[in-house]
């Protein structure tokens, strides 16, 4: 069956602002297309920035591979500042690879589409439709606008300018327009250029549907986003701080624009036909709700905030479900979903996959690995021609961006505007790095950026932030400190400026701001001072501000500290301020796990993937939930899917494991399960690890013997506590202030307490061997060794609160192993390795790769240095 497909793009349609309306019966030919095909919502990525996004959509890659990053780029110049054009895209669109098959493809208005690629087919740039004169003066079209450019003049006709608009146009958004003051109020003007631009691709489209064949036909329009920043704030309710006049004049604009959106689509299904496999789809959402924000940072991308972190998703035609839900939808799906439609194949290096749910006989899609390296014209510009096209640049879209507080106007100091932009776009791309599982390289960029701009307070929040996910506690302190003390010297000179001022203010000393406090409990939790963590949060939630923003905040707390029960009621009424919060849903379901409600635990963590089935660690602890239920076959699809997802995930590997021992399939060979992935030995850093006196030296002393390589320096020499050495490198004590040396470590083998564990940072392989000893046994080992060595001898050696300190130590390696899928750790309880050390080496032999030799390895224990026993 040859497949025709109609791909529509509302840029910020939201189904939370679109359900209330099909309920009254507005939308009524979006409510038919729902009825006959699949729905559901489709998770973003962040930053949710439309030319990231929409690339994002169109090739099933992240923005660090296509390369679009921001609203704006630096002309070829080098120092001039122009919207963001395609030149930068690296990677084949799903049109460039319809064109490399033969089929008929067009495009219209995408962002951002601009100069238009020499596709087989139409493309219509996102340049097109933007009036940047007056009607009365000349309006040209840029070149590069339209593809091919004998259709130039065509489509210029078909442009409706904002100036042809009469009052019938703008009285369904605007019904008492005539009180609008317009020498004032610049609403309405703004009002007519959203709906003449929108007016014009529909034109566009209209016209190619008519009168061109066609197997893709893709069309975005960004309107939706556009009436949303501008007027979503007066949508009924009125809120307190929304003046009642304003109020009352622009309510309608919304349920106006949406059901404008309504009406093309409408006409859109007609052109297209009953035929015709049609996909309707969003970027993200845009709060219609609550969770809209008062005010927006004064910071470039800051009407970003307003964006909700779920778009729509909907699909109908030949084959699809009728009536039904798809879960887990992501905007990374959607290429691969449309190859799979075509019968084409999925490349591996996209990010996404074919949402096989959508089909009524799910197909088994083929797959190469990169439709980059597959030959033919694929109508992509050569980067140095895409460059040499846009020379001229549209002030007026620049403009747009500026007006819509996208970015901040770049004036008359050019040079200044393309250091910002180069900036920025860093930013996003460390950020896009950061959503993609890549910390490492988000980390450094954000150094990078902090280090350059200290002022910009959010490179220094961001940067925290990623350090306390990647448990790299000691920088994140460091970086904490600086960022408060920035943020005072940044208060002290606005201070400094307003009281300069005639009229002036003063702001008054500085207050740590509240988004900083949150980060702080954040940072003391990391710590392990939960208790001063919560004293925080509780402090601020008594506050009617937060006390529903943060919930969720005081969940996370709670359960750090073992408060399951607490925690639950905590996520509960996180989930009640926001039903699609997948992180609340995700905690909640942990924290009845940990309470035992397990029945309870299961639906929210379904819940938690209904919204985002791309996160392992919820496919995870699903799979926990079932095997303490004893549903084994739901467990071990649980931990497969995790698999699936995270490969290098070993503790699901071994639930695994364990479930097909206990059903008597461990010798089955299931072919849905990755396996882990294979790094070369090489690569992999093997740590002994333990608190002190916990039998490292020891292991380390059997590792060597077997034929590891040892990272040490011989500086310790061996004593009456450990007679045959310790097996140490100086340069592990200085892991917090400098650890480029584990670069020298890769391939060996080397030794680091427990508490310096979290120091270690992601970007290495670790293997972990970690020595767990009774607590009482090591504090006494600890007593005689720190005896020996004192002059008063072992009366003075007990120290006070070292049971706490260390318990609390080994809480943190646990949070840091479930933060690092590139750390695995072996434990090994020393009495077992005392008792029986030819089983023991044999298991860490195994553990290790297979290479060590177990019989030296058990020979080089000495049950007879196990001399303070509990």
């Amino acid at each position: 069956m040859k497949r025709k497909v109609l791909l529509i793009g509302w840029d910020a349609a939201d189904w939370k602002a679109i359900d209330p309306l099909m309920d009254q019966g507005l939308m009524p030919n979006l409510e038919r297309l729902v009825n006959n095909g699949v729905r559901g919502r489709m998770a973003t990525l962040d930053p949710p920035l439309s030319p990231m996004l929409w690339t994002s959509i169109a090739t099933g890659k992240r923005p660090y591979k296509h390369g679009i990053l921001g609203f704006t780029e630096l002309a070829p110049d080098g120092k001039t500042v122009r919207p963001v054009t395609n030149a930068h895209r690296k990677v084949k669109a799903i049109w460039n690879i319809l064109t490399q098959e033969g089929a008929k493809t067009h495009v219209l208005g995408w962002w951002p589409s601009h100069p238009a690629e020499p596709i087989n087919g139409i493309m219509v740039s996102n340049f097109y439709q933007r009036a940047s004169r007056p009607m009365s003066e000349p309006w040209p079209m840029m070149p590069g606008t339209v593809h091919p450019p004998e259709l130039r003049e065509h489509f210029a006709k078909l442009r409706i300018h904002p100036a042809e608009l009469t009052a019938a146009h703008i009285a369904p958004f605007v019904p008492d327009f005539a009180h609008v003051d317009q020498d004032k109020e610049k609403t309405l003007e703004g009002l007519a250029r959203i709906i003449a631009d929108c007016s014009t691709v529909q034109a566009a489209a209209t016209w190619v549907l008519e009168e061109r064949p066609w197997d893709l036909m893709c069309v975005y329009f960004d309107a939706i986003d556009h009436f949303a920043h501008g007027f979503m704030k007066f949508n009924p309710p009125r809120r307190p701080h929304i003046p009642e006049r304003e109020y009352e004049l622009y309510k309608s604009v919304m349920t106006a624009g949406y059901r404008f959106h309504d009406l093309m689509l409408g006409r859109l299904l007609e052109l297209a036909g009953e035929d015709a496999t049609v996909m309707l789809i969003s970027d993200h959402g845009f709060h219609p709700d609550h969770l809209r924000p008062h005010a927006l940072p004064k910071e470039p991308a800051g009407p970003a905030r307003e964006h909700s972190p779920f778009g729509i998703f909907c699909l109908k035609g030949p084959g699809i479900k009728r009536d039904a839900l798809v879960h887990g939808a992501g905007l990374l799906d959607i290429t691969p979903t449309l190859l799979t439609l075509f019968g084409l194949p999925v490349a591996r290096d996209m990010d996404g996959k074919p949402l096989l749910d959508v089909f009524e006989e799910p197909p088994v899609p083929t797959v190469i690995d990169s439709w980059e390296s597959v030959d033919g014209e694929c109508g992509m510009h050569p980067r140095d021609s895409a460059a040499e096209a846009l020379t001229e640049m549209d002030r007026e879209a620049l403009q747009q961006l500026v007006d819509l507080g996208y970015i901040d106007d770049p004036g008359p100091e050019p040079e200044k505007a393309s250091i910002k932009t180069v900036r920025e776009n860093r930013y996003y791309l460390a950020k896009a790095y950061l959503d993609g599982g890549k910390t490492e390289e988000g980390i450094a960029e954000l150094r990078i950026l902090f280090e350059e701009a200290p002022d910009q307070a959010r490179y220094g929040r961001e940067l925290v932030s990623a350090l306390l996910r990647s448990a790299q506690v000691v920088e994140a302190r460091t970086m904490y400190d600086r960022l408060l003390v920035e943020c005072e010297k940044e208060h002290e000179r606005v201070r400094a400026e307003e009281l300069a001022k005639e009229d002036g203010k003063d702001k008054g000393p500085y207050a740590t701001a509240p988004g900083l406090k949150v980060l702080g409990s954040s940072m003391l939790m990391a710590e392990g001072r939960h208790q001063e963590a919560l004293a925080v949060i509780e402090q601020m939630v008594l506050l009617p501000r937060y006390t529903d923003s943060l919930q969720a905040q005081l969940a996370r707390t709670l359960g750090a500290m073992g408060r399951w029960a607490r925690a639950l009621d905590a996520y509960r009424n996180a989930l009640r301020h926001d039903p699609q919060d997948v992180h609340a849903h995700h905690g909640a379901g942990v924290a009845a796990m940990r309470t035992g409600d397990l029945n309870s635990a299961v639906e929210h963590l379904h819940d938690a993937l209904s919204l985002r089935f791309d996160l392992p660690y919820i496919h995870y602890h699903l799979g926990e939930c079932y095997f303490q239920l004893k549903e084994y076959e739901k467990a071990m699809q649980a931990f497969t899917v995790c698999l699936r997802i995270a490969p290098n995930i070993e503790r699901a590997r071994r639930k695994l494991k364990e479930i097909q021992e206990l059903l008597g399939l461990s010798g089955s060979d299931d072919a849905s399960v990755p396996q882990a992935p294979q790094i070369p030995e090489e690569e992999i850093i093997t740590v002994v690890s333990g608190l002190p006196r916990s039998g490292t030296s020891m292991m380390m002393q059997a590792l060597v013997a077997g034929g590891a390589v040892p990272f040490t320096d011989d500086r310790r020499p061996a004593d009456a506590s450990n007679p045959n050495g310790y097996f140490e490198h100086a340069a592990v004590k200085g892991l917090a202030k400098d650890a480029r040396f584990l670069a020298l470590a890769k391939g060996k083998t080397i030794k680091v307490v427990a508490p310096l564990l979290p120091l270690l940072p992601p970007r290495f392989r670790y293997r972990i061997v970690f020595m767990e000893r009774d607590m009482h046994e090591v504090l006494g080992s600890q007593d005689v060794m720190l005896g020996r060595r004192s002059v008063d001898g072992p009366k003075n050696a007990f120290r006070m609160g070292l049971h706490e300190a260390y318990t609390k130590q080994l809480a943190a390696v646990d949070r840091w192993e479930k933060a690092n899928p590139n750390a695995e750790i072996i434990r090994v309880p020393y009495a077992r390795v005392i008792a029986d050390p030819g089983h023991e080496m044999s298991m860490i032999q195994a553990a290790l790769g297979g290479l060590l030799n177990v019989e030296a390895m058990t020979s080089a224990v000495e049950p007879a240095l196990y001399r303070t026993k509990a």
